[in-house]
């Protein structure tokens, strides 16, 4: 009767030389971490990408505030935003950003926070003024990436599950005349 019943040893060696299957359960046990890193990295580049048009975004308009090109075409805050938007369309979408350009006295004056409410950016103080020669003048954006992958969702910032993104640029204006905008709503 011992002999019919394979002894503990034996189970274990004939199981360990089956190999059928072996690299479905590997793959089962590596396929779900190995897309959640996968995902997440490249959901991860596209925001940093994201974060690169914004920012090239903001310097170019400030460029032209720099050199008083936008005091002298007087534009509202609208044309602002559009010729903002327009920068960043392909990948951001407009409705998502907030902007504020406002002038200050002194650099250690500008503000080195963001201005959070209830986990969102709070952009009710945001105003628009590209102000005169020789000002102290400070462009930001701010943009509420949505993440996809379901864990950095619940690493966001804000309580909605979007990472906030921005661009500043503080600068002098140059020496470009009298030209000042009479659209500012600051």
């Amino acid at each position: 009767m011992t002999a019919s019943i394979p002894r503990r040893e034996g189970l274990l060696r004939t199981f360990a030389r089956h190999r059928s299957g072996a690299a479905a359960i590997e793959f089962a046990l590596i396929a779900l971490p190995f897309f959640f890193v996968l995902f997440a990295s490249i959901e991860t580049a596209i925001v940093s990408g994201a974060n690169v048009v914004l920012r090239n975004a903001v310097d170019h308009a400030a460029r032209e505030v720099l050199t008083g090109q936008m005091q002298t075409r007087d534009i509202t805050p609208a044309t602002f935003r559009s010729e903002l938007c327009a920068d960043v369309s392909f990948l951001l979408s407009c409705d998502r950003l907030k902007i504020d350009m406002r002038t200050y006295p002194t650099f250690g004056a500008i503000p080195t926070d963001v201005p959070f409410k209830l986990g969102d950016v709070d952009d009710t103080g945001f105003c628009f003024d590209p102000g005169a020669q020789d000002n102290i003048t400070v462009v930001r954006a701010f943009y509420a990436w949505p993440w996809v992958t379901g864990f950095l969702q619940k690493l966001a910032e804000d309580t909605n599950g979007n990472a906030t993104i921005f661009a500043m640029a503080a600068f002098m204006n140059e020496p470009f005349g009298t030209a000042a905008s009479t659209r500012s709503t600051c």
